[in-house]
């Protein structure tokens, strides 16, 4: 099951496309368009664009990622705000 790690929030699609972009560049996501277009994922981390509360959405998915390490990534997470 996904751990959220942190909402970015944005005031359209335009900004979640910038974020998404930029979190693939970062962490080396590949988009996943099986489950939908603003989404992209890597084997720890998935990140996208949830128009309805208007953020972007970064979650862990692999399941051993502890709460200790997204602790420790929040820490080094780049400034989007």
């Amino acid at each position: 099951m996904a751990k959220e790690i942190t909402r970015i929030p944005v005031t359209n699609q335009e900004q979640a496309v910038i974020i998404i972009n930029r979190l693939c560049q970062d962490y080396n996501m590949k988009q996943d368009t099986t489950r939908h277009q603003l989404h992209v994922s890597n084997d720890k981390y998935a990140a996208y664009y949830d128009a309805e509360e208007g953020v972007v959405r970064f979650e862990a998915i692999h399941p051993s990622i502890t709460e200790e390490e997204i602790r420790e990534f929040l820490m080094e997470f780049p400034p989007f705000f």
